[in-house]
C-alpha cells in the first residue's frame, strides 16, 4: 500500500504518469482510485460552496481529474488482461455530463473522455480478438495525432500478433505517418516507436516474412542504442540470436558492424569517463 494521505490531487497525477511510465499497474490503480476520492469529496463540497475550499484548489477543470483517474485505472485494469474491470472504468468516463455546472472548458472535457471511452473500448475488443471493429477502429485512428495514433498501431499489432490474422492493410495506411515519428530521434519521441518497431518485427515473424523481420530487429538495434534504450536494446538482441540461423550473409555483415559500432562508442565514452576522473585527481 502506498502512503497517499495528504497528497493534493495534482500531485497525485504526477505519480499516476510516473507510476505509468514505469509501468506498476497496481500502483496506477491505487493512486487512481484515491484521486478520485478526493475529486468527490471536493466536488461535493463545491456544492455547498461557491468555489472549492483553499485545500482543494486546482489547477485543472474537475472533470478533467474524474476522467483522468478512471481512464487511468481503466488502462491499468487493460494492461493485467482484467478486461471486465478496464469496461466498467470505460462506462464511467463515457458519461461524465452529469458533474453540474459545466463550464465551456467543463464541456469540452466532457468530450474528451467520451471520446477517449470510444476508442478504449475498441481497444478492448481487439484485444479480446474482435477483428471485426478494426474498420472502425482505423477511422478513429485517422482522425487523432500521431502519439495517439502510434499507441493506437500498438494494439492493432498486439491483436494481430495475438489471434494471428492480417493487418498488412493497415500497417501500409500509416507507414508514412509513423515514420515521421521515427526520424525525429528524440527519446521522448521514439521510445514507443521502438516498442512499435519490435511488434511490427514480431508480427512478421509469426506471418512467416523472416528477412523483413530481421531486418527491423536490425533497425532497433541501431536505434535502441543510440538512444541508449536497455529494453530495447536487450529485447532486440535476444529477437535476432532467435533468428541468427535464417539470417542471410548480408545481414549477418550488417549485425556486426552494428555491434561493431556500439562497442566502439561504449569504449570512446569509458575513455571520456577516465580522463574527467584522472583530472579530477589532479586537481
Amino acid at each position: 500500500m502506498l502512503e497517499l494521505d495528504g497528497v493534493n490531487a495534482d500531485s497525485l497525477v504526477d505519480m499516476l504518469k510516473l507510476s505509468f511510465s514505469w509501468e506498476n499497474w497496481s500502483a496506477v490503480i491505487e493512486i487512481s482510485d484515491k484521486l478520485f476520492e478526493i475529486i468527490a469529496i471536493a466536488y461535493e463540497t463545491s456544492q455547498y460552496n461557491t468555489k472549492t475550499p483553499q485545500k482543494y484548489q486546482l489547477k485543472r477543470n474537475i472533470v478533467y481529474y474524474f476522467g483522468y483517474s478512471l481512464l487511468m485505472k481503466g488502462v491499468a485494469y487493460q494492461k493485467v488482461g482484467q478486461y471486465s474491470e478496464s469496461r466498467k472504468c470505460i462506462d464511467q468516463y463515457t458519461k461524465l455530463s452529469w458533474i453540474k455546472n459545466l463550464d465551456e472548458e467543463g464541456k469540452e472535457e466532457v468530450e474528451y473522455y467520451k471520446n477517449m471511452a470510444k476508442a478504449n473500448g475498441y481497444v478492448i475488443e481487439l484485444l479480446e480478438g474482435n477483428e471485426e471493429v478494426l474498420p472502425e477502429y482505423v477511422v478513429f485512428l485517422q482522425s487523432i495525432g500521431k502519439e495517439e495514433l502510434l499507441n493506437g498501431m500498438l494494439t492493432v499489432l498486439e491483436s494481430a500478433i495475438r489471434y494471428n490474422y492480417s493487418v498488412d492493410w493497415v500497417i501500409d495506411l500509416f507507414k508514412d505517418q509513423i515514420g515521421q515519428i521515427g526520424s525525429k530521434e528524440k527519446r521522448e519521441d521514439v521510445r514507443s516507436y521502438i516498442d512499435y518497431k519490435y511488434l511490427h518485427a514480431t508480427y512478421l515473424y509469426k506471418r512467416k516474412n523472416i528477412s523483413d523481420s530481421i531486418n527491423l530487429i536490425l533497425d532497433i538495434l541501431i536505434l535502441s542504442g543510440k538512444l541508449e534504450d536497455g529494453t530495447g536494446f536487450r529485447k532486440s538482441v535476444a529477437f535476432y540470436e532467435l533468428l541468427r540461423s535464417e539470417a542471410s550473409d548480408s545481414q549477418h555483415e550488417r549485425h556486426q558492424e552494428i555491434m561493431k559500432n556500439i562497442l566502439e562508442r561504449e569504449f570512446l565514452n569509458n575513455e571520456k569517463d577516465d580522463l574527467v576522473a584522472d583530472s579530477r585527481i589532479r586537481n
